[in-house]
């Protein structure tokens, strides 16, 4: 897997991803947390979850073209530091909920700028034939960092020194910038079917067209209209869970979250990746889906298993929680970037986002009302009761087969040919 940072330019693309994603752990922790102690309100906490995805979901689809249109590199260099500002502003208003929601939502646009840029950047760096290598160590250093991220962000909580953390994150935005601004070979996309002389709204236009008619990303599509609906319910009440029924301390809290990470990274790193090599990236998916599913339900218990043997068992459930979520993020990457033509991910990516962003934030809302009307220990184990039926039931269906067509390994993008020759639609 680390054989790939031989290559220069996707060594300088990992360090940013390294000092980017360690701010975002710490100052995530910190926000999240300080919302969830100044409402306690599970609505609330859903409401900022919700402003984190909203630009996305409005902005994504019309950020995307650029990615395939101009230069990355200083697409995603525009986007870290505008992200440094909006974290700056962060610090004289800590103590406001309202104010907290509102730059969160204004950070979101910098990521709905930042990610398509970088998703499409990942195999024009590696090469494609090292996607999934490429893949399982972006994934791995995102939990390693997730790692590392909340732990220090749990030490700077209990010193209750929230601007530090702001500065931090900041700092790392600026880091992350110079690395990728060194990176020569990083620019616009090279292929035949390059937008450059398309106008702007013939782009998006052209990009919805072509990415939808393709039978193995429209059903991909399709599937993430349910699952990340329902990862939205999980979102909110799992912090609702923890802050306000177990009702940990800002040092457990951070410190649970990086217990998660530790599973992510081994999920991630090892048993995904050879998951992948054994079956295929959308039988891989749907058993994760069904898995976590499962597990959430054993919230319920748990909380008996909290009152009587201590906090470790929430330890426990939260390393496996992560190591089951790398069952979802590496074979969705792993289809999509299969799936998508090179000229066509930047679009590609920004239209998965505005899919997986609309139906979380509409499972964030669910979540909330759900967590008022039974509880969030039932609305949790509600919500991993429809992964499981999510799981079952979407194989059922004819557009499946298209997606679970798609191999793992080392495999390069399927064409839009082929894709449009096999099975086909819902």
């Amino acid at each position: 897997m680390f054989s790939i940072l031989k290559n220069d330019g996707y060594l300088r693309f990992w360090l940013g991803q390294i000092v980017s994603q360690l701010g975002d752990g710490i100052s995530r922790t910190a926000i999240v947390y300080l919302i969830a102690i100044l409402s306690k309100d599970p609505l609330t906490i859903g409401l900022a979850i919700f402003a984190q995805l909203l630009p996305n979901a409005i902005f994504g689809i019309v950020l995307g073209p650029l990615a395939d249109k101009y230069n990355r590199r200083h697409l995603m260099v525009a986007a870290d530091l505008y992200r440094c500002i909006i974290v700056l502003l962060m610090i004289p208003f800590h103590h406001s909920v309202a104010a907290l929601i509102i730059l969160i939502a204004f950070q979101g646009l910098g990521s709905a700028l930042f990610d398509p840029a970088r998703s499409s950047s990942i195999p024009d760096l590696a090469g494609e034939a090292n996607i999934q290598e490429a893949l399982s160590l972006s994934q791995s250093t995102r939990a390693a960092m997730d790692i590392i991220g909340p732990s220090l962000g749990a030490l700077f909580m209990v010193l209750k020194n929230f601007s530090l953390i702001f500065l931090f994150d900041a700092a790392t935005f600026v880091i992350s910038a110079i690395f990728i601004i060194s990176i020569a070979s990083l620019g616009t996309v090279k292929s035949k079917d390059s937008t450059s002389k398309e106008k702007y709204i013939e782009a998006i236009r052209s990009g919805i067209k072509e990415v939808t008619k393709m039978p193995a990303l429209r059903f991909l599509l399709i599937l993430l209209m349910p699952i990340t609906l329902v990862i939205g319910v999980l979102n909110t009440n799992l912090i609702a869970v923890l802050t306000n029924v177990f009702h940990v301390s800002a040092f457990h809290f951070g410190t649970i979250e990086a217990t998660m990470s530790v599973g992510a990274i081994v999920g991630a790193a090892a048993a995904a990746p050879y998951s992948l090599k054994k079956l295929k990236p959308a039988t891989v998916l749907l058993t994760g889906t069904a898995l976590i599913g499962f597990w959430m339900t054993i919230i319920l218990p748990l909380n008996t298993l909290r009152l009587e043997f201590g906090i470790g068992s929430v330890y426990v459930w939260c390393i496996i929680s992560g190591l089951l979520n790398a069952f979802i993020n590496v074979p969705l990457s792993s289809l999509f970037l299969q799936s998508t033509p090179a000229a066509f991910r930047g679009r590609g990516s920004s239209l998965l986002g505005f899919v997986a962003s609309s139906f979380q934030m509409a499972g964030i809302l669910a979540g909330g009302w759900i967590a008022m009307e039974i509880g969030v220990l039932n609305g949790t184990a509600l919500a991993g009761c429809l992964l499981i039926v999510t799981a079952i039931l979407l194989p059922l269906l004819k557009g499946y087969k298209t997606l679970a067509g798609i191999h793992g390994g080392n495999a390069s993008p399927v064409s839009p040919t082929i894709n449009t020759n096999s099975a086909g639609e819902m």
